[in-house]
């Protein structure tokens, strides 16, 4: 019995974990932010200067693209540019003005109307 459970405990090492699809884990991806989005209605609600400051702050300090965007804003075609498509989907969803944290076009997080340059730099994970 003994060289046989030696034997069994050798192959285990020998081909090590079982991969995610054999059931032996799961794959775990983490999620970046890439992007963050201040989503506002230019007639109902003015930008707060908090908001302007906090997404200075992760242009300059994460590196990550942060910008206001009217949620009317369309192209020549008449199309929400694809950039910002996720994220007016998403703040239109959860009510204006929102904060919308991207990776690639994945929505990460929603703030509903940050009003500080702290409250936007926190809802970037």
């Amino acid at each position: 019995m003994r060289p046989f459970v030696l034997l069994a405990l050798g192959l285990i090492l020998l081909a090590g974990p079982l991969p995610a699809w054999h059931g032996g884990g799961t794959a775990v991806v983490a999620k970046t932010a890439t992007a963050a989005v201040y989503v506002y209605e230019k007639d109902s609600h003015a930008v707060p200067p908090g908001v302007t400051v906090g997404l200075n702050r992760l242009n300059r300090e994460r590196q990550i693209l942060a910008t206001l965007v009217e949620a009317d804003a369309t192209d020549g075609d008449g199309e929400v540019p694809d950039q910002y498509r996720a994220a007016v989907e998403a703040a239109k969803a959860r009510g204006l003005p929102a904060l919308v944290v991207l990776s690639g076009s994945t929505v990460l997080a929603i703030v509903k109307a940050p009003t500080d340059a702290d409250a936007v730099v926190r809802a970037v994970p």
